[in-house]
């Protein structure tokens, strides 16, 4: 039994589509970068990085940093650095033992800045 030469080009451009479909799948499904394993791109206080990202906040749009600052606030997802520095934990990151005015040093991922709050925000910290 033969197939037309029409049937093996539909064949064949399906098998195609599936792997292309599979793995293209496969790399924009999988699991983003542990912070642990990030190249810390600034080491430094609070105070310091905020007058850096005052100056230019999108070059440090999705940069890793590793901040000291005292704690001024916290909340049930997270903490506040020096006033203006909203630290939010992974999960798996217990930091209910931590009290105001206490101080800190932690590696987070820069995820935006507010020019009209003059508020700074990181998410998936981790406590150094």
């Amino acid at each position: 039994m033969s197939l037309s030469k029409k049937n093996k080009t539909l064949i064949l451009f399906l098998i195609l589509a599936f792997l292309v479909g599979f793995f293209g799948f496969k790399y924009m499904m999988k699991a983003p970068a542990k912070i642990e394993t990030k190249a810390v791109d600034f080491i430094g206080t609070s105070d310091v990085f905020l007058t850096k990202i005052q100056e230019n906040a999108t070059i440090w749009q999705d940069k890793v940093v590793e901040l000291t600052g005292t704690i001024t606030s916290k909340d049930e997802k997270g903490i506040t650095l020096s006033n203006q520095i909203y630290c939010q934990f992974r999960e798996d990151v217990n930091f209910s033992a931590l009290e105001n005015n206490q101080q800190l040093t932690l590696k987070g991922r820069v995820i935006g800045y507010d020019d009209l709050l003059e508020e700074l925000k990181l998410d998936q910290c981790i406590i150094k």
